[in-house]
């Protein structure tokens, strides 16, 4: 028997291939730690509708740490079961700057995702999400009078620029009005939440739901928002694609995303 009971899997860099596809050898490692009582579940910064066909392709019974931590989603009855939204008055605030300085924006809400701008990128989620079945669909809403979407929580805020130069400036000089978690998920693009989110803190939260001690949890990512849960659990494996300043902070350090990384790990140390 395995001396670990649930594996963590953050998405994109991780479990999901350069295409965003799950290999074949990722999805019969996974069946196979499930066949031994071991729980799987994904943390990812997505949002639960871009997460969930994954659930739903490997057939998971467990809920969806989704946004970077902000909420923990479960599929079976397509609910927030728990979460953080954005605190309303600082982010009212930074959203009037967002607008005048025409920055874009992705808004994680319970009913979907909204937005401002960053046209290219909800092109994308568009085109990605118009293959899936009707019930796996994303709701994409156009975010045109910001007061009734704010009515609603705000998990996660995501803000672009093409100009990475002109982004990470926007962050400096309205520093005072961002009281968030801030992390960069590339240079044209921050990810804010609520403070205490995290991946690590969310899996905690879950994990103690289950009974399960963060020692025999086993996480797998390759990214800054990745670290949290590799600070709490017992086995963290970084991804061979990972940057070395995120490799430093695991335990072991397995194949590239593109290479089975996940299989290869599992198989030499979680298996049993």
């Amino acid at each position: 028997m395995s001396e670990y009971k649930a594996i963590a899997l953050d998405m994109d860099g991780t479990l999901l291939t350069r295409d965003h596809k799950i290999s074949s050898a990722t999805r019969a490692a996974l069946a196979q730690a499930r066949a031994h009582g071991i729980k799987v579940l994904l943390v990812t910064g997505r949002h639960f509708m871009t997460a969930r066909p994954f659930h739903h392709e490997l057939a998971l019974d467990t809920p969806i740490i989704c946004s970077n931590g902000a909420c923990l989603y479960d599929p079976t009855t397509d609910r927030i079961l728990a979460g953080d939204p954005l605190a309303r008055a600082p982010l009212n605030a930074l959203l009037a700057q967002v607008e005048a300085q025409q920055m874009g924006a992705l808004f994680h809400l319970s009913e979907g995702i909204g937005y401002i701008g960053c046209e290219e990128h909800v092109t994308r989620i568009r085109h990605w999400s118009a293959n899936q079945p009707d019930h796996l669909k994303i709701a994409i809403h156009p975010v045109e009078e910001l007061a009734g979407w704010l009515d609603n929580p705000v998990w996660k805020l995501e803000l672009f620029n093409q100009d990475p130069a002109r982004l990470h400036r926007f962050m400096d000089e309205e520093r005072d009005l961002i009281p968030f978690t801030r992390d960069w998920a590339a240079p044209y693009a921050v990810e804010l939440v609520q403070p205490g989110c995290s991946k690590g803190n969310r899996l905690a939260q879950w994990a103690a739901s289950e009974g399960i001690a963060m020692e025999q949890v086993v996480a797998f990512g390759d990214n800054n928002n990745d670290i949290s849960m590799f600070e709490q659990v017992g086995l963290a494996v970084a991804m061979g694609n990972a940057a070395p300043q995120i490799q430093h902070h695991a335990d072991q350090v397995t194949a590239d995303h593109n290479e089975d990384g996940i299989a290869l790990a599992l198989q030499r140390w979680v298996l049993p």
